[in-house]
């Protein structure tokens, strides 16, 4: 196929897609808000312009996790080393995270004085997100640092 061709292709299916997930995050901003009776609520949330978001969002995620897997073997196929580094990379990025998630936090719902109460498990998983990914931004720093300079000092 031309890659003109399928450049147009791609660009409309990306427009596409856009479009319908725009209209559906209308449809959701169309509904009633928190103020509005609970059975009013509850017939929105059963009702089809829920459903059409919900399910547009599902699918979306599904072809997102698709194309994800579809790439990696695509550059395990074409790239295996430089594949490899990366999938041990994201390996390594988890267990960073598992390791600040088992160790825990001593942040509480009083202690983040938050509004609305959550549970201790989504205060410990957002904490070892945010653990990791300072850690992430730390490392490449480093490497943007260090990388000229180990290159100097090859040569």
């Amino acid at each position: 196929m031309d890659s003109n061709k399928l450049n147009v292709i791609l660009n409309g299916l990306k427009f596409g897609l856009v479009g319908i997930g725009v209209i559906a995050c209308l449809l959701v901003i169309g509904g009633p808000n928190a103020e509005a009776e609970i059975t009013v609520q509850e017939e929105f949330r059963e009702g089809g312009a829920m459903s059409t978001a919900v399910g547009y969002t599902i699918l979306i995620i599904l072809a997102a996790v698709v194309a994800v897997l579809f790439f990696f073997v695509q550059q395990l196929i074409s790239t295996p080393k430089k594949t490899v580094m990366s999938i041990l990379g994201l390996i390594i990025a988890l267990v960073f995270f598992l390791f600040f998630w088992i160790i825990g936090t001593s942040d509480t719902n009083e202690t983040l004085a938050l509004r609305d109460p959550v549970e201790l498990g989504t205060i410990r998983t957002v904490t070892a997100g945010l653990y990791t990914a300072f850690v992430g931004v730390i490392v490449g720093v480093l490497v943007w640092i260090l990388s000229p300079l180990m290159g100097k000092m090859r040569k």
